[in-house]
């Protein structure tokens, strides 16, 4: 069987900063090829300049067709698609604005639904996926509600698509990061400063085992602190 990771080329969304960039940092590390996706551009130039690897930048948003268009396009010649982007508002869901639930769902949802698809189409016989949900998927919180229910269904959704990559040897791995050092909770609302420092994860640690799970040929791993 070929190695996914054997040196190609990966696509990472949301990979301006945390572990979106982690996992530009790791593969870059293992003689990939990355293309980096996020809405910031200034900010991938940043972590492209890093790398020390050919890189290809593609500022685009995923909660727009037009963004979505742009990155499918991009999977041509990809071997492995890391579906990291995700944000949420936190607050309760009666309270929440309708257009901030919208854009959640949009990203979520329907960015790594889309991709996901795209992939299956166009990964070469024994490329591979690996879509990041949460240790909140499921989760009965109100005050994250669609970000629970969009990382349970992100989970569903990566078993049809196992189930489906079979035949061309198409791997998917889901990881379920705990709470992990980034801007994702400050950009969120969710006021967590408090937290002592073994509830918290570096980037790194949830990048690195992600992709020794998807190298062993594991389905789904879980990454928390302590």
């Amino acid at each position: 069987m070929t190695d996914p990771l054997a040196p190609g080329s990966a696509l990472i969304t949301g990979a301006s900063s945390g572990i979106g960039a982690a996992f530009a940092r790791a593969l870059a590390a293992r003689g990939y090829s990355v293309v980096l996706v996020a809405r910031d551009g200034e900010a991938l130039d940043e972590v492209a300049g890093s790398l020390g690897v050919p890189v290809r930048v593609v500022v685009a948003d995923l909660t727009t067709h037009e963004g979505l268009d742009r990155v499918e396009a991009e999977l041509d010649g990809v071997d492995l698609l890391v579906n990291n982007a995700g944000a949420t508002t936190y607050g309760e869901l009666g309270e929440q604005d309708p257009d901030d639930l919208e854009q959640s769902v949009l990203l979520n949802v329907l960015a790594p639904t889309r991709l996901t698809a795209a992939a299956l189409r166009a990964l070469p016989d024994g490329g591979g996926i690996v879509n990041v949900s949460s240790t909140a998927a499921g989760r009965d919180d109100p005050a994250i509600a669609t970000y629970a229910a969009g990382k349970a269904y992100l989970e569903t959704l990566s078993r049809a698509a196992r189930q489906e990559g079979v035949e061309h040897r198409i791997r998917v791995t889901v990881v379920r990061p705990g709470r992990t050092c980034t801007a994702f909770h400050e950009r969120s609302g969710e006021e967590s400063g408090h937290l002592p420092a073994w509830r918290w994860q570096s980037p790194d640690t949830v990048a690195e085992t992600a992709l020794a799970a998807f190298e062993r040929g594991e389905d789904e791993v879980t990454v928390a602190p302590g």
